[in-house]
């Protein structure tokens, strides 16, 4: 200090100038803490060149410490109205997880006041109960920050996210954590998975009912041809193509329509049939399309709407096409034409948008070139055709058909049927000439009137028991040897059995006879390659 009052220069060495007990200080280093400066001041301050700068006694050290408390207290009051006022929940740990400070919410979200979890090591708290897993924990564990979802014993879910402060010497100090409270999004999210799963189950109920719905019709059949029906009849129903379903009558036309309907985008919309063959024609026209009022003596005074307006979003099948008469072909091509109708006695056109199938059990074609079906209609319709094989050419089907009417009718009529081997033969072996129409009335007849739950062959109807005999005739068209004549027909059953059997035995008791005879003409009449 004398040396400074004298006018010593600063830029002169220190060294002699000063009792080598002197404290020296760096200018730009940090104050030591206050028990080290006991005794010890004045100290001298020096640069980094060991050049005497300055001299720090007891009253610029007072107010040195004096500056830094302030500072440190103004920093304290900063973090504490931030841990206050943070809407997440903030913690500080020290580096073996002991905390150090912690917002006062986390009452609220741990169940304990904040001043109780101070100086707890995270792991008690893990231990206690307290929540899980701790993110403080396994941030000190891995030395990097970390994430994770925490359940509180309060029932609460926090995301946490934990921050090691590490060090030079590569030693954790301080770990700080941010939990944010997902309680009520999570809720949220099991909210809108349930609400999903909920969705879920009501579209698989609602497909559930629309299976039921066409239940009531449902086409059975395993048959190859059926299944060759179902794919195409499904992969129709996917466009909005005109269908034109061919087959006898009573082989299941109006299901295959439906099964089309229900599996489109339309199965919401109407299924409207009808049958342009059990309308008179005089009334066909105002059924199909309506008509305004005043249109013809007796008519409703506010019109009449038809079928093809209230199958509006919808399908209309249209079955027995072939029996539509030649003014009202036009009206309906003009309908697939246009989309739009004019009702009987109307000038309006009236847009409708529907899908039309049609059936029929005539050869069509052969109508065309009769001139009684229009060509360009028939064309229109026939987009896609879907013939439907009659039952005696899907016999394979039979026995589940039966089964089928079977459990209906015992269910409707709550009589507990069962059909014996012999009758299901010979319900298999008929010919059925009224198809599936046919095999429903008559396993309903059979439930109805037969005294036993086991059906057998006398509970059937005559013409079963008694087969097709008005149907086997065989018919001659010349004459040759009896001889010759009785071995062509017994080769072709032969052939026959064998071809739907493959079964000596089973083609046997088809036939009537002996297995033995049966392998024996199977030996004359096919392995040895005549006829």
């Amino acid at each position: 200090m004398e040396f400074l009052a004298a006018g010593g220069s600063g830029t002169e060495s220190i060294d002699g100038l000063v009792d080598s007990q002197l404290l020296l200080l760096q200018q730009d280093g940090e104050l030591p803490e206050p028990g080290l400066l006991e005794g010890k001041l004045p100290a001298a301050v020096v640069d980094d060149k060991g050049r005497l700068v300055g001299v720090i006694g007891e009253k610029e050290c007072i107010q040195a410490l004096a500056a830094e408390n302030s500072s440190l207290r103004d920093a304290e009051i900063d973090l504490k109205a931030i841990m206050d006022s943070a809407e997440d929940l903030m913690c500080i740990s020290d580096g073996s997880g002991a905390k150090l400070r912690i917002s006062p919410s986390a009452e609220k979200l741990y169940g304990t006041a904040a001043q109780e979890l101070v100086g707890k090591n995270v792991r008690d708290l893990e231990r206690n109960g307290i929540y899980f897993p701790s993110a403080t924990r396994l941030a000190i564990e891995k030395k990097a920050r970390v994430t994770v979802t925490q359940v509180t014993k309060s029932d609460r879910k926090l995301m946490v996210t934990a921050n090691p402060i590490i060090n030079g010497a590569g030693e954790i100090v301080r770990v700080v954590s941010i939990s944010k409270d997902i309680t009520d999004l999570h809720q949220l999210e099991q909210e809108l998975e349930n609400t999903k799963e909920m969705m879920e189950k009501y579209e698989k109920e609602l497909s559930e009912l629309r299976k039921v719905n066409l239940d009531d019709y449902e086409i059975i059949g395993n048959s190859k041809a059926m299944q060759g029906l179902l794919q195409l009849a499904t992969k129709v129903a996917a466009v909005d193509s005109t269908v034109l379903i061919l087959g006898e009558s009573g082989v299941g036309k109006e299901l295959v329509a439906k099964l089309i309907h229900g599996e489109s985008k339309r199965r919401d919309g109407p299924f409207i049939k009808i049958n342009c063959g059990a309308i008179p024609e005089t009334l066909l026209e105002s059924e199909l399309f309506g008509y305004d009022k005043g249109a013809f003596t007796g008519a409703n005074r506010e019109g009449k709407p038809g079928l093809m307006e209230l199958a509006h979003k919808g399908t209309l099948f249209l079955d027995e096409i072939a029996e539509l008469p030649l003014n009202l072909q036009v009206k309906l091509l003009r309908v697939l034409q246009e989309q739009e109708i004019v009702r009987v006695g109307g000038v309006k056109p009236i847009k409708v948008d529907i899908r039309i199938i049609t059936a029929t059990n005539r050869d069509i074609e052969q109508m065309v070139e009769e001139g009684t079906f229009r060509r360009d209609l028939y064309y229109r319709l026939n987009v896609v055709p879907i013939p439907v094989p009659p039952l005696r050419e899907r016999r394979e089907d039979i026995p589940a058909l039966v089964h089928h009417f079977l459990q209906r009718f015992s269910q409707k009529y709550s009589r507990s049927r069962q059909i014996t081997p012999e009758a299901m033969e010979l319900l298999f072996n008929y010919s059925w000439p009224g198809n599936v129409r046919e095999l429903e009335n008559i396993i309903e007849r059979i439930v109805v009137t037969s005294d036993s739950s086991q059906i057998t062959v006398d509970d059937l109807p005559a013409e079963l028991q008694h087969g097709d005999r008005k149907t086997k005739k065989v018919v001659v068209n010349g004459i040759i040897p009896l001889k010759m004549a009785t071995e062509a027909v017994e080769e072709q059953l032969i052939r026959r059995a064998m071809e739907r059997y493959k079964s000596t035995y089973k083609a046997a008791r088809a036939l009537g006879i002996n297995q033995s005879t049966v392998v024996r003409k199977v030996q004359k009449y096919l392995k040895n390659g005549t006829g």
